[in-house]
Protein backbone atom coordinates (compact mmCIF):
# COMPACT_ATOMS: atom_id res chain seq x y z
CA UNK A 1 0.00 0.00 0.00
CA UNK A 2 2.80 2.64 0.51
CA UNK A 3 4.76 1.63 -2.83
CA UNK A 4 1.22 2.58 -4.05
CA UNK A 5 0.62 5.77 -2.52
CA UNK A 6 4.09 6.91 -3.54
CA UNK A 7 3.69 6.35 -7.50
CA UNK A 8 -0.14 7.98 -6.92
CA UNK A 9 1.76 11.03 -5.37
CA UNK A 10 4.54 10.99 -8.03
CA UNK A 11 1.97 11.66 -11.33
CA UNK A 12 0.84 14.49 -12.50
CA UNK A 13 -2.56 15.95 -12.10
CA UNK A 14 -5.17 17.07 -14.93
CA UNK A 15 -4.85 20.32 -13.52
CA UNK A 16 -0.81 20.56 -13.43
CA UNK A 17 -1.31 19.50 -17.13
CA UNK A 18 -3.13 21.90 -18.68
CA UNK A 19 -1.08 24.49 -17.01
CA UNK A 20 2.16 22.69 -18.61
CA UNK A 21 0.31 23.01 -22.03
CA UNK A 22 -0.70 26.07 -21.30
CA UNK A 23 2.72 28.07 -20.65
CA UNK A 24 4.43 25.77 -23.69
CA UNK A 25 1.47 27.27 -25.90
CA UNK A 26 2.22 30.43 -25.02
CA UNK A 27 6.01 30.22 -25.07
CA UNK A 28 5.51 29.33 -28.53
CA UNK A 29 3.17 31.98 -29.49
CA UNK A 30 6.03 34.36 -28.35
CA UNK A 31 8.96 32.84 -30.45
CA UNK A 32 7.34 31.71 -33.57
CA UNK A 33 7.10 35.84 -35.10
CA UNK A 34 10.59 35.78 -34.16
CA UNK A 35 11.81 32.83 -35.87
CA UNK A 36 10.03 33.82 -38.81
CA UNK A 37 11.44 37.33 -38.39
CA UNK A 38 14.68 35.40 -38.42
CA UNK A 39 13.77 33.50 -41.23
CA UNK A 40 12.57 36.80 -43.05
CA UNK A 41 16.08 37.80 -42.76
CA UNK A 42 17.88 34.88 -44.18
CA UNK A 43 15.99 34.94 -47.26
CA UNK A 44 16.73 38.69 -47.62
CA UNK A 45 19.97 38.76 -46.84
CA UNK A 46 20.78 35.77 -49.06
CA UNK A 47 19.02 38.00 -51.82
CA UNK A 48 21.06 40.49 -50.97
CA UNK A 49 24.06 38.81 -52.13
CA UNK A 50 22.89 37.62 -54.91
CA UNK A 51 22.36 41.06 -56.32
CA UNK A 52 25.59 42.10 -55.29
CA UNK A 53 27.07 39.04 -57.30
CA UNK A 54 24.97 39.39 -60.52
CA UNK A 55 25.97 43.33 -60.12
CA UNK A 56 29.54 42.27 -60.29
CA UNK A 57 29.13 39.79 -62.94
CA UNK A 58 27.93 42.50 -64.93
CA UNK A 59 30.98 44.64 -64.41
CA UNK A 60 33.28 41.69 -65.36
CA UNK A 61 31.38 40.98 -68.31
CA UNK A 62 31.35 44.53 -69.12
CA UNK A 63 34.94 44.73 -68.40
CA UNK A 64 36.03 41.85 -70.88
CA UNK A 65 33.55 42.76 -73.97
CA UNK A 66 33.60 46.32 -73.46
CA UNK A 67 29.56 46.67 -73.49
CA UNK A 68 26.83 45.70 -71.30
CA UNK A 69 24.89 42.61 -72.27
CA UNK A 70 21.87 42.60 -74.27
CA UNK A 71 18.91 43.69 -71.97
CA UNK A 72 16.89 40.68 -73.15
CA UNK A 73 18.67 38.09 -73.06
CA UNK A 74 21.01 38.72 -69.78
CA UNK A 75 19.40 35.70 -67.71
CA UNK A 76 20.03 33.39 -70.73
CA UNK A 77 17.36 32.14 -73.65
CA UNK A 78 16.48 28.81 -72.88
CA UNK A 79 18.73 28.45 -69.23
CA UNK A 80 20.58 30.95 -66.96
CA UNK A 81 23.49 29.05 -68.23
CA UNK A 82 23.27 30.34 -71.63
CA UNK A 83 23.19 33.60 -70.56
CA UNK A 84 26.05 36.15 -71.39
CA UNK A 85 27.07 35.81 -67.37
CA UNK A 86 27.21 32.00 -67.47
CA UNK A 87 30.63 31.95 -67.96
CA UNK A 88 31.23 33.89 -64.26
CA UNK A 89 28.41 32.22 -62.60
CA UNK A 90 29.05 29.09 -60.41
CA UNK A 91 25.93 28.68 -59.28
CA UNK A 92 22.55 29.41 -61.31
CA UNK A 93 20.48 30.35 -57.97
CA UNK A 94 22.24 33.16 -57.26
CA UNK A 95 19.40 34.41 -60.30
CA UNK A 96 16.42 33.50 -57.96
CA UNK A 97 15.41 35.09 -54.28
CA UNK A 98 14.93 32.22 -51.88
CA UNK A 99 11.90 33.89 -50.94
CA UNK A 100 10.37 33.63 -55.26
CA UNK A 101 8.18 30.96 -53.83
CA UNK A 102 6.34 30.83 -57.72
CA UNK A 103 9.72 30.69 -59.51
CA UNK A 104 10.81 27.56 -57.19
CA UNK A 105 7.80 26.00 -58.26
CA UNK A 106 7.83 26.76 -61.61
CA UNK A 107 11.48 25.34 -62.37
CA UNK A 108 10.69 22.22 -60.58
CA UNK A 109 7.85 21.87 -62.89
CA UNK A 110 10.22 22.49 -65.52
CA UNK A 111 8.16 25.82 -66.83
CA UNK A 112 10.47 28.12 -68.26
CA UNK A 113 8.03 31.44 -68.22
CA UNK A 114 10.83 33.08 -65.97
CA UNK A 115 14.32 31.98 -65.07
CA UNK A 116 15.04 34.86 -62.45
CA UNK A 117 13.46 36.44 -60.26
CA UNK A 118 15.20 40.09 -60.83
CA UNK A 119 14.81 42.46 -63.71
CA UNK A 120 17.62 44.30 -65.42
CA UNK A 121 17.73 47.42 -66.34
CA UNK A 122 17.61 48.00 -70.24
CA UNK A 123 19.02 51.71 -69.90
CA UNK A 124 22.33 49.77 -70.33
CA UNK A 125 21.30 47.66 -73.11
CA UNK A 126 24.55 47.30 -75.08
CA UNK A 127 26.30 50.46 -73.94
CA UNK A 128 29.71 50.86 -73.97
CA UNK A 129 31.59 50.33 -70.76
CA UNK A 130 33.21 53.95 -70.87
CA UNK A 131 29.63 54.99 -70.90
CA UNK A 132 29.64 58.35 -68.16
CA UNK A 133 27.29 57.57 -65.50
CA UNK A 134 27.56 57.55 -61.89
CA UNK A 135 27.48 53.56 -61.00
CA UNK A 136 26.30 54.43 -57.24
CA UNK A 137 23.17 55.90 -58.22
CA UNK A 138 22.43 53.93 -61.24
CA UNK A 139 20.10 50.65 -60.64
CA UNK A 140 21.19 47.69 -62.15
CA UNK A 141 18.71 45.27 -60.87
CA UNK A 142 15.17 45.57 -59.21
CA UNK A 143 12.89 42.92 -57.99
CA UNK A 144 9.77 43.28 -60.23
CA UNK A 145 6.05 42.00 -59.08
CA UNK A 146 5.57 38.71 -60.82
CA UNK A 147 1.93 38.71 -62.25
CA UNK A 148 -0.17 35.76 -61.74
CA UNK A 149 0.87 32.52 -63.87
CA UNK A 150 4.48 34.20 -62.84
CA UNK A 151 4.35 36.20 -66.08
CA UNK A 152 7.61 38.85 -65.61
CA UNK A 153 9.76 40.62 -67.71
CA UNK A 154 13.34 40.29 -67.28
CA UNK A 155 14.32 43.90 -67.76
CA UNK A 156 12.62 47.10 -67.76
CA UNK A 157 12.45 51.15 -68.89
CA UNK A 158 13.25 53.07 -66.16
CA UNK A 159 10.77 55.75 -67.81
CA UNK A 160 7.93 53.17 -67.06
CA UNK A 161 9.75 50.48 -63.93
CA UNK A 162 7.23 47.71 -63.03
CA UNK A 163 6.03 47.97 -59.73
CA UNK A 164 8.28 46.61 -56.86
CA UNK A 165 8.03 43.00 -55.78
CA UNK A 166 6.59 42.93 -52.10
CA UNK A 167 8.21 39.56 -51.22
CA UNK A 168 10.49 40.93 -48.24
CA UNK A 169 7.61 42.06 -45.74
CA UNK A 170 5.62 44.51 -48.07
CA UNK A 171 8.82 45.67 -50.18
CA UNK A 172 11.66 44.85 -52.45
CA UNK A 173 15.39 44.97 -53.05
CA UNK A 174 17.20 47.67 -55.65
CA UNK A 175 21.14 47.03 -56.53
CA UNK A 176 23.09 49.45 -58.36
CA UNK A 177 26.09 49.45 -60.35
CA UNK A 178 28.87 49.83 -57.55
CA UNK A 179 27.11 46.54 -56.03
CA UNK A 180 25.27 48.10 -52.86
CA UNK A 181 21.59 46.76 -52.38
CA UNK A 182 18.76 49.05 -50.97
CA UNK A 183 15.31 47.90 -49.67
CA UNK A 184 12.76 50.03 -50.80
CA UNK A 185 9.18 49.83 -49.86
CA UNK A 186 6.41 49.44 -52.01
CA UNK A 187 4.83 52.98 -50.91
CA UNK A 188 8.56 54.77 -50.81
CA UNK A 189 9.41 52.97 -54.32
CA UNK A 190 6.50 54.47 -55.85
CA UNK A 191 7.29 57.69 -54.22
CA UNK A 192 10.70 58.14 -55.20
CA UNK A 193 10.64 56.56 -58.82
CA UNK A 194 11.58 59.53 -60.52
CA UNK A 195 14.43 60.18 -57.72
CA UNK A 196 15.73 56.74 -57.80
CA UNK A 197 15.97 56.23 -61.36
CA UNK A 198 17.13 59.90 -62.43
CA UNK A 199 20.29 59.10 -63.68
CA UNK A 200 19.34 56.16 -66.11
CA UNK A 201 16.02 58.08 -67.78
Amino acid sequence: MKTKRRCLRGGFTLIEMLVVITIIAVLAALLFPAMNGAREQAIRTNCESNMRQLCMFITQYTTDNNAYPDSTKWAGTTSVEDGPLGRYVKDPKIYMCPGDADLKTALKRGITVRRTSYSFNSWFDRKTYSTSVDLSRAVFFMEPFVATGGAMETSFQPTGAPRLTERHNGGGLLAFGDAHVDFYTQDRFQKDKQTIFETTR
